[in-house]
C-alpha cells in the first residue's frame, strides 16, 4: 500500500496527474477519429478474367479452373467461390478468418503473383486477369450528378471535374465514378453494300489505323534551332470520320459517309446504369485515408461541393446519396447523449445511496476513468464509433464498482472509530487484491470475443479493448483517486456521531430474517433455482434468434432480380417502376437506382452483386429512421404483389455483410444435371413450408442460346472463314471494333454495325448475309444448322467443384433459425449419389463459424478464471460456489428477452459474457468479506449473515448503477438485446448474490445455525 500512501501524502503530484488526465481526455475526444461503425476487414478478393465468346461452361473449364489451381496453393486460403458467365470469369477468394488485417496486403501481393504466373496457360482470346484487392474499401461519401437533358458524356465531364476538386481535400484517399457509359462511334452499313463495294472490315480498320495513328514527323534544322513538324489529319470530330476514304481491294475509293451512317453512341449492352429520382445519373464515391477522420473529411468535402455546385451548368443537380461523415456524426452525437445520460444516472444513484458529497466524490472516479480511456483509445488508434462508445456505456456501472467498495469500506472503518488515513489504508489493503482479481476476471470473460477469428470478433474488438482498459483504470483510480478525495473532502465522524451498530436498522433486520430463512431452507432454495434454470433454458425456444442485429437508419435497400437472360434495358424499366412505386410513399425523401451491379461500397457491410443485366438495387432514404422501419416492413408485403415478375428482397442495413439468400442448401458434384435434380428436390421441400419466401435455384433459370454450327466444307467453298462468319454476326448485335478514335485522353472504339433490323429469331438469322470482302452468303449456306438450345447462364463452383444451391428467404415475422430448423431434417435426409456432397451455406454457416470461433478461446478464458479464483481463495470450494452461480444468471436473461421481445444472437451472448464478469466480481467481494469476518473470530454462520448484510448496500449500488446506466442502450436497435441481457440478468444476479450465494456457502461448508 506504499503507492496509495504516496498519493495521499504527495497532494501536488496527485492533483497534477488528475489535471493532466482530464486535459488529455478532453484533447483526445476532440482530436481522435470518428466513424459510424467499427471497421472490420473484408477478407475477400476478386479475380476477374474476360474470355469473349466463350460459354459459361467453357469459361469455367478453360479459364477459371486454371486460375483456381494456382490460387489454391495459397496457405492462407479458406475457400474459393466462382461465378462463370458467358465471356466472364469471376473468382471470389476467401482467406482464413484468423488472418490479421495487417497481413492482408502481403497476402494479396502473393495472390497477384500466382495469378500472373498462369496467364500464359489461359486460352487464346482470354483477357488479362485483374485482381481486385480493394474489394472491401469503403467509399463512404457518395454523391450523384443529374442534369436535365444531359447526356452521359456531359454527366461524366461534370463528375470528373468534381473528382479533381475533391481530390484536393485533406484526408481524401480515393474517388471512384460509377455509372459512366462507354462512348462509341457507330458505323452502320448493310451487308449488301459491303458485298457490292467489296469493302471488308479489315479495309475499314486499316483506314482508321493509317489516318488516326500518331506519327513522329521529325523536324527541320535552321542555323540555330530545330523546328518540330507536327503531323495532321487525325480525327477531331465526327465530320473528320465521315470524310475518311476507304479503299477496297479492287482499288476503288469510297467516302465513308457515302456508304454508312456514322453517329455517336454508347457501348451496348451497358454494363451498369444509375438513376436518381428517375433521372439518369453518374455517381461519385469518396473514401477517406485509413488514419483520417471521416467526419472532418466529409465536412470539408461538403464545403468543396457547395462551391462546385455554383460552377455547374444550369439544370444540373448534385445530391448527397450517402454521407458517412454525417451518419457518423449523428451516431456519435446520439451515443454521446446516451453516455451523458448514463453518467448522470450513475451519479444520481450514488447520491441517493451515499449522499450528495460522497456521491459526487465517488462519481468523479467514473469521469477520470473515461478520460484516461479516451487517451488510450487515441494512442491506440481506436476511433469513436458505435462499438467503442457502447463499450463505455456498458462499462459505466462497472467503473464505479471498485470505487464503491473502497469508499464504503473506508467510511465503515471511520464509523468504527478509526482515524481517517488508517481507515483509508485499511480499506485499500483489504480490498485491493480481491478487486484486482475480480476486475481481471471481468475482463477475461470478454477474452473469447476479442480473440474470435470470426468477423464479429473483429467487429467487437474495440468494444472489448475499451471495456478492458476502462475497468483496469477504474481499479487504479479506486486505489489512488478515491482515497485521495476521501482524505481531502470527506469529514471523519465525530465521536458523538459514531454508531454502536452499523447495520441495525429496520430494513437490515428484515433482510437478516430473510437470510436466516434462506439458509435454513438452503436445499429447497437451490432446488428452486435449478428448476427455474431448466424452465428458462426451455423458454429459449420461444425467443427469436438473429445472429447480428439490424441498424436503426433512415436508409434501406431493395435488391431485384429478373429472370436470367433479361435485357438490361428491361431491368432498368422494371427497376424504375419499383422506384416510382416506392417514391409514391410520403415517407421517402430520396431514391436512387443502380442497374447491372451494385454501387461502390459506400457502407462497409454492403454486399456486391454483378455485373449481371438482370439485377438492380434501389437505395431508399426516408425522412426518419422510424419511417424507414415502417416503410421497410410495408414494402416486404406489398412489392412482391405489385411486381410479381421480379424477385425482390427488401433489406435493412446490418452490422455484418448481407447474403444473397438467408438459407442456402448447397450441393457439390461433377454433373450439373444431377446437381440441378438435387437442388430442385430441396426447393420443393422449401416451398412446402409456409414460412419460406422465394425458394429458387442459385444458377437461375435456363436461357435460350442460338448456335450457328459452322460447316467448313460449305463455307470453304465460299471462302468464308469461321472468324469472318462470327465477326459478321457480332456486327449484327453488339458491333465489331474496327478502329480507335482518340477523344482527348479517351480512346473511343469505332464499331462497325450491320443493319439487321429484320433479324429477330433463328430463322431470320439464317437469311442474314455474312461476308468476307469478296463475296457474301446467307448464314444458312455456311452452317450445317442453326440450333436453338438452352443453357444455364451461369456456372458456379465451390473449391473447384461444380456447386449449386437451393436458396430461400423467410416470410416477414419469421427468422432464419426458425425456418431452417423446420426444413433441415427433410433436406438432410435426401439420398445423395456417390461423389456428391452437401452442406448448409449462407447465414447458417456464418453463424455456426461465429459461435465456434467464440468457443475457441472460451476454454482458455475459463481456465484462467478458475486459476485466479483458486489462487485468490486458496481452495476449491469457494471457486465452485462462484461457478455454480453463473449458469443461474440465464434465468434473468431469458425473462428479459421474453419481456422486451429482442432477438437472441451474438450481441446478447457478448452481453452475457460481460454479465458473468459482473456477477463474479460481486460474489468474490462477498465471499472475501465472509472470510475476513470469520478470521476475525466470528462464527461461520454469523459471518455469512453479517458479511452479506454489510455487502448489501455496495452490491445494490453497483447493480443499480449498471442497470440504470444501461437503460439508454435499451432503446438502440443494435445494442438493445445486449442491454436487455445485462439489465435483467444483473437484476436477477443481484438476488443470486445476496440470497443464493449465502445458501450455497452454507451448503458447501455444512454450516449449522449457532445458538
Amino acid at each position: 500500500m506504499k503507492l496509495v500512501k504516496y498519493f495521499l501524502q504527495k497532494k501536488s503530484v496527485t492533483i497534477l496527474l488528475l489535471i493532466l488526465i482530464a486535459a488529455g481526455g478532453i484533447f483526445s475526444y476532440i482530436k481522435m477519429g470518428k466513424l459510424e461503425d467499427a471497421p472490420f476487414t473484408i477478407k475477400q478478393a476478386l479475380v476477374v478474367t474476360p474470355y469473349p465468346g466463350a460459354s459459361p461452361m467453357e469459361v469455367q473449364t478453360q479459364v477459371t479452373d486454371v486460375l483456381e489451381e494456382a490460387i489454391q496453393s495459397l496457405g492462407e486460403l479458406y475457400y474459393l467461390k466462382t461465378e462463370n458467365r458467358a465471356g466472364l470469369s469471376k473468382i471470389t477468394v476467401y482467406v482464413k478468418k484468423e488472418t490479421r488485417a495487417e497481413e492482408m496486403q502481403q497476402l494479396w501481393d502473393k495472390l497477384r503473383r500466382k495469378v500472373g504466373d498462369v496467364q500464359s496457360k489461359l486460352p487464346a482470346g482470354a483477357g488479362t486477369s485483374v485482381v481486385n484487392d480493394d474489394f472491401g474499401d469503403v467509399l463512404g461519401v457518395f454523391y450523384g450528378i443529374t442534369g436535365q437533358g444531359a447526356t452521359y458524356r456531359e454527366l461524366e465531364t461534370e463528375a470528373k471535374r468534381l473528382k479533381n476538386e475533391v481530390l484536393k481535400v485533406k484526408d481524401v484517399a480515393k474517388v471512384e465514378i460509377y455509372g459512366v457509359q462507354s462512348p462509341t462511334i457507330n458505323i452502320t452499313l448493310s451487308p449488301a453494300v459491303m458485298a457490292r463495294s467489296g469493302i471488308t472490315t479489315a479495309d475499314i480498320a486499316r483506314a482508321f489505323e493509317a489516318q488516326n495513328k500518331v506519327v513522329d514527323a521529325g523536324g527541320i534544322d535552321t542555323d540555330r534551332n530545330r523546328v518540330r513538324i507536327e503531323s495532321t489529319g487525325n480525327f477531331y470530330s465526327l465530320d473528320d470520320i465521315r470524310e475518311l476514304t476507304i479503299v477496297s481491294r479492287s482499288g476503288e475509293h469510297f467516302r465513308l459517309a457515302d456508304i454508312a451512317a456514322i453517329e455517336e453512341g454508347y457501348l451496348t449492352p451497358a454494363s451498369n446504369k444509375m438513376r436518381i429520382n428517375g433521372q439518369e445519373a453518374v455517381g461519385v464515391a469518396i473514401s477517406t485515408v485509413p488514419t483520417g477522420n471521416v467526419v472532418d473529411m466529409a465536412r470539408l468535402v461538403k464545403t468543396q461541393t457547395e462551391e462546385f455546385v455554383k460552377t455547374m451548368p444550369e439544370g444540373y443537380t448534385l445530391d448527397a446519396l450517402y454521407d458517412q461523415g454525417y451518419e457518423s456524426d449523428v451516431a456519435n452525437q446520439g451515443f454521446i447523449l446516451n453516455l451523458i445520460i448514463s453518467v448522470i444516472t450513475v451519479v444520481a444513484i450514488l447520491l441517493f445511496f451515499i449522499g450528495l458529497k460522497n456521491g459526487l466524490l465517488v462519481g468523479s472516479g467514473l469521469i477520470f476513468s473515461i478520460f484516461a480511456t479516451l487517451i488510450v483509445m487515441m494512442a491506440g488508434g481506436i476511433a469513436l464509433q458505435r462499438m467503442s462508445l457502447a463499450a463505455i456505456i456498458i462499462a459505466m456501472g462497472m467503473l464505479v464498482d471498485n470505487a464503491i467498495v473502497v469508499s464504503d469500506s473506508a467510511l465503515v472503518n471511520m464509523q468504527r472509530g478509526m482515524r481517517k488515513r488508517v481507515a483509508i489504508l485499511r480499506a485499500c489493503s483489504s480490498t485491493a487484491l480481491p478487486l484486482l482479481a475480480a476486475t481481471v476476471i471481468a475482463i477475461l470473460t470478454f477474452l473469447p470475443i476479442y480473440y474470435s477469428p470470426h468477423i464479429t470478433g473483429e467487429l467487437l474488438s474495440s468494444l472489448v479493448i475499451v471495456i478492458g482498459v476502462s475497468l483496469m483504470f477504474s481499479w487504479v483510480f479506486a486505489l489512488t483517486q478515491t482515497p485521495f478525495v476521501i482524505q481531502e473532502f470527506v469529514r471523519r465522524p465525530r465521536r458523538d456521531e459514531l454508531k454502536g451498530e452499523l447495520f441495525n436498522s429496520k430494513y437490515f433486520n428484515k433482510f437478516r430474517e430473510a437470510l436466516h430463512f434462506v439458509i435454513r431452507h438452503r436445499v429447497v432454495t437451490i432446488g428452486l433455482m435449478v428448476a427455474l434454470l431448466v424452465v428458462s433454458a426451455w423458454s429459449f425456444k420461444f425467443i427469436p434468434k438473429v445472429f447480428v442485429p439490424a441498424l436503426d437508419k433512415q436508409y434501406f435497400t431493395i435488391d431485384m432480380w429478373l429472370p436470367e437472360g433479361t435485357r438490361i434495358e428491361e431491368t432498368d424499366r422494371i427497376a424504375t417502376s419499383i422506384a416510382d412505386y416506392v417514391q409514391s410513399h410520403p415517407e421517402v425523401e430520396m431514391i436512387s437506382t443502380y442497374i447491372g451491379r451494385t454501387p461502390p461500397r459506400y457502407y462497409l457491410a454492403n454486399v456486391a452483386f454483378g455485373p449481371q443485366p438482370n439485377y438492380a438495387q434501389v437505395l431508399v432514404k426516408c425522412k426518419t429512421s422510424k419511417e424507414s422501419r415502417k416503410l421497410n416492413q410495408e414494402l416486404q408485403n406489398s412489392i412482391p404483389k405489385e411486381f410479381p415478375e421480379a424477385f425482390v428482397k427488401v433489406n435493412r442495413f446490418e452490422l455484418s455483410p448481407l447474403t444473397e439468400a438467408l438459407i442456402e442448401a448447397r450441393f457439390l458434384g461433377p454433373d450439373a444435371a444431377v446437381l440441378d435434380s438435387l437442388t430442385n428436390q430441396a426447393i420443393e421441400i422449401m416451398r412446402k413450408n409456409p414460412k419460406v419466401a422465394n425458394a429458387r435455384n442459385e444458377w437461375g433459370n435456363q436461357t435460350m442460346v442460338i448456335r450457328p454450327v459452322y460447316d467448313p466444307v460449305k463455307a470453304g467453298e465460299l471462302g468464308i472463314s469461321k472468324a469472318s462468319m462470327m465477326e459478321s454476326v457480332k456486327a449484327l448485335s453488339d458491333g465489331l471494333p474496327v478502329g480507335i478514335y482518340r477523344d482527348n485522353e479517351k480512346k473511343v472504339p469505332v464499331l462497325l454495325k450491320a443493319d439487321g433490323a429484320a433479324v429477330i429469331n433463328a430463322r431470320s438469322l439464317g437469311d442474314y448475309a455474312v461476308w468476307n470482302g469478296d463475296r457474301s452468303a446467307p448464314l444458312s449456306q455456311v452452317t450445317s444448322e442453326i440450333k436453338t438450345t438452352w443453357e444455364f447462364p451461369q456456372v458456379r463452383t465451390y473449391n473447384r467443384q461444380l456447386s449449386m444451391a437451393a436458396m430461400c428467404g423467410v416470410q416477414p415475422g419469421s427468422t432464419m433459425a426458425e425456418v431452417h430448423s423446420e426444413i433441415r431434417a427433410e433436406i438432410e435426409a435426401m439420398k445423395l449419389p456417390d461423389g456428391y456432397t452437401f452442406f448448409w451455406d449462407s447465414q447458417y454457416k456464418d453463424q455456426k463459424e461465429g459461435v465456434e470461433a467464440l468457443a475457441t478461446f472460451f476454454p482458455l478464458a475459463f481456465i484462467l478464471l478458475v486459476v485466479i479464483l483458486v489462487a485468490l481463495f486458496g481452495n476449491f470450494r469457494e471457486p465452485i460456489i462462484i461457478l455454480c452461480i453463473l449458469p443461474l444468471s440465464l434465468i434473468g436473461v431469458a425473462v428479459g428477452m421474453l419481456l422486451t421481445g429482442f432477438e437472441f444472437g451474438f450481441f446478447p451472448i457478448a452481453g452475457w459474457l460481460g454479465l458473468m464478469g459482473m456477477i463474479i466480481k460481486n460474489v468474490i467481494v462477498l465471499i472475501d468479506e465472509i472470510n475476513v469476518q470469520h478470521r476475525a473470530g466470528t462464527d461461520l454462520y454469523n459471518s455469512i449473515i453479517e458479511a452479506t448484510v454489510s455487502r448489501t448496500k455496495p452490491v445494490l449500488m453497483a447493480a443499480s448503477t449498471t442497470v440504470l446506466g444501461m437503460i439508454p442502450l435499451l432503446f438502440d436497435i443494435a445494442f438493445g438485446g445486449m442491454a436487455a441481457t445485462i439489465i435483467f440478468g444483473l437484476t436477477f444476479a443481484t438476488l443470486l448474490t445476496l440470497f443464493v450465494t449465502p445458501a450455497l456457502y452454507a451448503l458447501f461448508y455444512k454450516v449449522k445455525r449457532c445458538k
